[in-house]
């Protein structure tokens, strides 16, 4: 401050100076002397300074005029950044400084009155599965019975010579059985007989074609079928005999077929113990009762006349 009140004082003359005063009070404010400026007798009173003079003069006052803003200039330095920024604008350095950054404030986010467009994802969730229908059970009143099924039949076709033997076997299953039928020409299939019962018709003159054997506890049995031969004066064997039926089961020979050659006689044997017969011829009446042992024996029935045959048989074991 001390500078700045030593150069107030000053200032009035430099002003003088620059207003066209009288060029000696500015001679005396340059004077080097520093005291008061007094004309001497020497100097004539007309003269002018020197060009010298007057420029150390001008350089002077230059100074003490800048003094001032020099020192205003170094009060604004210490106020606010703020300030010296409202105080530079509209200047060259403002141009280059930076904008000023904006200022940003912090503030809750307010609820948007519009509903989001965006797609609200829903959780998958599985599809519920299906209600499985039960059919209401049918009342005891209105359902009908199921009925049970027939079961398929195991044991010997009905009316056979083996189904009549299982009556027997079951009956006596230690005894010696055999049950036999025969298909007599235009009649049919007769009843199945058992142990010594005529099988056949007798005095009716009709022709057997075909017999049915069982027999039981022997061991099986085995036949063979003599048979009428059209144009020949001798019956003709079957061209083999049947294999060895087991106890129980049915066995055939000759045939029930319609036209079928009728039996002039037949041959059969057992595996075991013995088989006898006793037949009535269509010319005679009944003859002897014959036996066979087992095989390889075999009893035979009837007669090798082609012209000639049985009406009846009975057969034991």
């Amino acid at each position: 401050m001390g500078a700045a009140s030593a150069a107030e004082p000053s200032s009035e003359p430099a002003a003088a100076a620059a207003s066209g005063g009288s060029p000696e009070a500015a001679t005396a404010v340059a004077s080097p002397g520093g005291g008061a400026g007094t004309h001497t007798d020497e100097e004539p009173p007309g003269n002018r300074p020197k060009k010298p003079m007057l420029a150390a003069a001008a350089i002077v006052g230059a100074v003490l005029i800048s003094v001032p803003f020099l020192v205003a200039g170094q009060d604004d330095d210490r106020k606010p950044e703020k300030d010296q920024t409202q105080n530079a604008a509209g200047t060259v350095l403002d141009a280059q400084r930076p904008p000023a950054p904006e200022t940003y404030t912090s503030e809750s986010p307010k609820p948007s009155v519009k509903p989001s467009k965006k797609e609200t994802v829903k959780p998958s969730v599985p599809p519920a599965p299906k209600p499985v229908v039960v059919p209401p059970s049918p009342s005891p009143s209105t359902s009908k019975p199921v009925k049970p099924k027939k079961k398929a039949a195991t044991g010997p076709p009905p009316g056979t010579a083996a189904a009549a033997l299982a009556g027997l076997a079951k009956s006596d299953p230690q005894g010696r059985h055999i049950c036999y039928r025969a298909f007599v020409s235009g009649q049919g299939w007769q009843s199945a007989v058992c142990d010594g019962t005529m099988t056949g018709t007798s005095g009716q003159g009709k022709k057997i074609t075909a017999l049915n054997i069982a027999v039981w506890n022997v061991e099986g049995s085995s036949a063979n079928a003599l048979r009428h031969e059209g144009g020949s004066s001798s019956a003709k064997w079957a061209p083999s005999w049947t294999a060895v039926i087991g106890d129980g089961k049915n066995n055939y020979i000759g045939s029930s077929k319609p036209g079928a050659p009728f039996l002039t006689g037949f041959a059969m044997n057992v595996g075991k113990g013995n088989v006898c017969h006793t037949a009535k011829m269509q010319n005679g009446g009944w003859g002897q009762q014959f036996c066979k042992n087992g095989r390889p024996e075999y009893m035979f029935v009837g007669t090798t006349d082609n012209n000639n045959w049985f009406e009846a048989v009975k057969l034991t074991v």
